[in-house]
């Protein structure tokens, strides 16, 4: 099932809360939740985190849309029956059997899904078990569930132990409920306060751990949200031209994921670089040295050395740029600093709630403007 948030203006306008975490009216964009009892159960955290945005609306006219059936149907979000529905963590009870015998009230877990099934993490060892027992450790927090597995997924002693693992698919499991329960927005937002690495080798997992990170986060900031004029007073500074259509911000990110990218793959390019210098075109050397030249075809030695040094040729080539960009570009670094650049969020909102609320306020009747005109047109 799926479900959205949806406020009923006075005028009968249907607002729909976005995934760019504002109210929106257009057909498309909306945050969609699997279960009716999950929007009762966020509905006031959204309020207290978007005071500005909430301010003004009534809350006996929000609702909650079936998006199958397209049937609304009013928010009730201090219902008693919804609460009585809920187990401690706010999921509701499945068909699930706890794997142990708790008694000490630790529940979370950190887990992990593999080719061949679940592992969970020992954090005594810094490996993840296979079976479930007394090793795999356990909290009764989940708050220090969470910050764990958040650590654990920039620490590459762990990863190098598992190259073929993705380091963002850990998680924290309820081992009461089998419910996943992290991660969420809040706490997978920001790198761990402990955050270390080793800058002078590559980690391939690591970095494209990072890089997955960053393209989340920048998708949204490169649309097109409020990017809207405010005045049209004419500008008395000249402003430099600058060809946007070739060099901008979202364009300078691709080309620095494709850089990312390729870094990943030098073990790879080193290794094959060995392959060829120490034993391939060995091979070619030691037939000169011990085969009789003259049951030797000369033709088709020269034509299969040559391919095989042009094949080399291309991997060398680009070892070369790898070596250099490594030895001078920190790209780590980069990385860790555009995640923590503040300006690169993807949402805005206003300060001041009744200045926010009058902008608001001004485009809404400036859109409902424009819808009037269109119809009498």
């Amino acid at each position: 099932m799926t479900y959205e948030l949806v406020y009923r203006s006075s005028k009968g306008n249907n607002n729909y809360w976005s995934v760019n975490e504002r109210f929106t009216r257009k057909e498309t964009g909306h945050f969609q939740w699997n279960s009716a009892i999950e929007i009762n159960q966020i509905f006031p955290q959204l309020k207290a985190k978007y005071p500005t945005l909430f301010a003004k609306k009534k809350t006996e006219r929000f609702y909650y849309l079936d998006v199958k059936s397209s049937k609304l149907i009013k928010l009730s979000p201090d219902q008693e029956e919804i609460k009585a529905a809920l187990t401690p963590d706010g999921i509701p009870q499945d068909n699930y059997t706890c794997p142990l015998k708790i008694t000490d009230n630790k529940y979370y877990a950190i887990a992990i899904d593999a080719p061949d099934g679940r592992y969970y993490f020992n954090t005594s060892k810094g490996v993840f078990l296979k079976t479930v027992n007394s090793e795999v450790r356990r909290w009764r927090e989940f708050d220090k569930a969470a910050a764990t597995a958040n650590t654990i997924r920039v620490n590459k002693k762990i990863w190098n132990k598992y190259p073929d693992w993705n380091p963002l698919s850990n998680y924290v499991i309820n081992l009461k409920t089998g419910a996943i329960v992290w991660p969420n927005k809040e706490l997978n937002s920001s790198f761990p306060a402990s955050f270390e690495s080793n800058y002078g080798t590559t980690n391939s997992a690591f970095l494209l751990m990072m890089l997955e990170q960053l393209d989340t986060q920048l998708q949204e900031h490169f649309s097109s949200i409020n990017q809207q004029p405010i005045n049209t007073i004419e500008d008395p500074i000249e402003i430099p031209q600058i060809d946007f259509e070739r060099y901008n911000a979202k364009e300078t990110f691709i080309a620095l994921s494709y850089i990312v990218r390729v870094m990943a793959q030098k073990p790879l390019i080193d290794k094959a670089l060995k392959c060829y210098d120490k034993e391939l075109l060995q091979d070619y050397l030691h037939t000169i040295e011990l085969a009789d030249l003259s049951r030797l075809n000369a033709n088709e030695f020269a034509n299969q050395l040559q391919q095989m040094r042009l094949k080399r040729r291309k991997v060398k080539n680009l070892a070369l740029f790898l070596n250099i960009i490594a030895e001078n570009m920190n790209i780590e670094k980069i990385l860790k600093q555009l995640w923590q650049e503040p300006s690169l969020r993807n949402c805005y909102h206003y300060r001041h709630p009744e200045t926010g609320q009058r902008m608001l306020d001004i485009m809404n009747d400036n859109q409902s403007g424009e819808g009037r005109a269109g119809e009498n047109y």
